[in-house]
């Protein structure tokens, strides 16, 4: 019995943990050189969430959503480095243009990686009751989209803020799913409401009935 307890225990942890990971790593994601170590526990915090609900799009998307964000980093500094490098020697229009292309560059990879981010918000928004998430995911998308007016960057932070809250929201196990000694989740019965004080329930149809009724009004037997 006690190994049973241990077992179940372990299935709901995961969630725990991601609660904890995800949470810890959307505040790094603030932090200037370490946030690196965010995205790294927030994709922890993912997969485990991942796992739990058996749905692999929840992580999938979340990776797409980093690689193309550091795909997409990477290019637009190049391209913008070998501009601004050209520029300062030639000073010439396709220089300039350059820099100009390695931001478009960046603001499109942002953009795509908002609407992968988004996908695995609202996936994990339904399935957990949380609609913080979806909150989040949203303001992803749409800061990505206006950091081209630079009012996207306040955007942007507060989705970080909304995510955060979101992540530290995270149940200890999927709403509506019990942990068995599998080490698996599935949805708890649904069993008969229970009787009021002073009433019964019929033996053939199952009709709830007053306990002094003595035939039942729905199929007719007697009680």
């Amino acid at each position: 019995m006690g190994r049973r307890f241990r077992l179940a225990a372990k299935a709901m942890s995961k969630l725990g943990d991601a609660k904890t990971l995800g949470g810890i790593g959307s505040i790094l994601l603030l932090i200037p050189l370490v946030n690196i170590v965010g995205y790294i526990l927030m994709l922890i915090a993912t997969k485990y969430v991942s796992d739990e609900l058996g749905d692999k799009s929840v992580f999938d998307n979340m990776l797409y959503a980093v690689i193309t964000g550091i795909i997409g980093a990477a290019a637009a500094g190049f391209i913008i480095f070998t501009g601004a490098a050209f520029s300062a020697v030639t000073f010439s229009a396709s220089a300039i243009a350059g820099v100009i292309v390695g931001l478009a560059v960046a603001w499109i990879a942002l953009i795509v990686s908002a609407i992968f981010i988004r996908r695995s918000y609202n996936t994990m928004a339904t399935r957990l009751n949380i609609g913080t998430f979806k909150t989040a995911g949203t303001l992803y998308f749409i800061g990505a989209i206006l950091t081209i007016i630079l009012v996207g960057f306040i955007i942007l932070f507060v989705a970080a803020i909304v995510q955060i809250i979101a992540f530290f929201a995270i149940p200890d196990s999927v709403p509506g799913m019990q942990a068995q000694p599998t080490g698996g989740m599935v949805p708890q019965p649904m069993g008969p409401a229970p009787a009021q004080a002073g009433t019964r329930f019929c033996p053939n149809c199952g009709t709830q009935l007053t306990a002094t009724t003595a035939y039942c009004t729905k199929c007719g037997a007697k009680l």
